[in-house]
């Protein structure tokens, strides 16, 4: 991601609830800001990291024909890692 510098004037109590606010958080007051942004929908939600879930998805249910007790019938498990 490239990041360019914005420059911006905000009152003086502003800046300090920024700061308060920044530090009870324990966070940058720009990741503060930024977040800001994103929940005002100025700027998209950054790429989070996808599960194995995310990944496979879209391929549930879509086997036809199979058992449909395949993980909860001990009958399938006999041999088993033999």
């Amino acid at each position: 991601m490239q990041t360019a510098t914005l420059s911006l004037r905000i009152s003086q109590a502003e800046r300090k609830a920024l700061r308060q606010r920044a530090r009870a958080e324990g966070v940058s007051q720009g990741s503060l800001v930024r977040r800001a942004l994103r929940a005002y929908g100025v700027t998209p939600e950054p790429d989070k990291a996808k599960t194995g879930y995310d990944v496979i998805k879209h391929l549930i249910g879509s086997c036809r024909g199979g058992s449909p007790d395949l993980s909860t019938n001990p009958k399938h498990m006999e041999g088993y890692g033999r």
